[in-house]
């Protein structure tokens, strides 16, 4: 067995054998329990009422934000947590010593929390599907949903590689709470400059818009593939999306910051 498949492995089952990640999973499930029952419960009570309000297949899309954002968090999780535990537990020294490069034990770490994310985020919508199936509503998915797990994977990826890069300079926490500002920080900047044209990047250029376009010109666009995915999973409305140019900057974004999070870490001292 390679020492990449190891590494990937025991990502997967560190982070399992978590009891936080085991309640954070229950939470959600009640969360979506309660949410798409008082959905209902208000659509059932606006048609006694005879109000004009058709709320029917509406709860597939509170939910599919809500697996969203928390999918987000649980990435951010990971991501500084995959290193960082390693190091703070004294065993980073002793994992790099075995057969394996910086370069392979960081992406065996990568990959790991993304697929652990991917997991979370597809089981929260398989139990999503079901409540809303016992609910009444007609079936949610489209068939484009398996490509929308392609870009879930995409973005978890991308937020992973940010969050072990912050993780490098800062304890768990703060590196935790550093990266939940940047996120949202990344996507108010997506959401100025996503479907704008080049000349109106510079138009009325200020500092806060500057260090907003240069984010969004070499990080991936998490939030943007997150919309995406929501349009491929249940049809959200989600226009103006630029298929070849949003790939060729992912794919250009993130081997820039592949890049930058292998050369810190092969100076980082273990």
């Amino acid at each position: 067995m390679s020492t990449f498949k190891i590494l990937f492995q025991d990502t997967i089952q560190k982070e399992l054998r978590s009891k936080s990640l085991l309640w954070l999973f229950i939470l959600n499930i009640l969360f979506i329990v309660v949410l798409s029952g008082g959905i209902n419960y208000i659509a059932k009570m606006l048609q006694e009422f005879g109000a004009p309000v058709d709320m029917k297949n509406q709860s597939i899309h509170i939910i599919s934000f809500f697996v969203s954002f928390w999918t987000g968090v649980l990435s951010i999780l990971f991501g500084v947590s995959c290193i960082r535990t390693d190091e703070e537990e004294g065993v980073l020294g002793q994992i790099l010593s075995l057969p394996t490069t910086r370069f392979n034990y960081l992406m065996a770490r990568a990959f790991g929390s993304t697929f652990l994310s991917l997991m979370f985020f597809l089981l929260l919508n398989v139990i999503a599907f079901l409540m809303i199936m016992i609910s009444g509503d007609d079936f949610p998915f489209l068939a484009t949903a398996p490509i929308g797990l392609i870009t879930t994977f995409c973005s978890i990826f991308g937020i992973v590689l940010l969050s072990i890069f912050v993780s490098f300079f800062m304890g768990r926490m703060l590196s935790f709470i550093t990266m939940v500002f940047l996120y949202f920080f990344l996507s108010g900047a997506e959401s100025i400059f996503f479907g704008e044209e080049i000349t109106s990047f510079i138009s009325e250029m200020s500092f806060f818009k500057g260090v907003s376009l240069l984010f969004y010109a070499t990080l991936p666009h998490v939030s943007t593939l997150s919309n995406l995915t929501s349009k491929l999973l249940i049809g959200a409305n989600y226009d103006g999306f630029n298929y070849l140019l949003e790939v060729f900057h992912y794919f250009i974004s993130v081997c820039f910051l592949i890049f930058i999070v292998s050369f810190f870490f092969k100076r980082k001292e273990v």
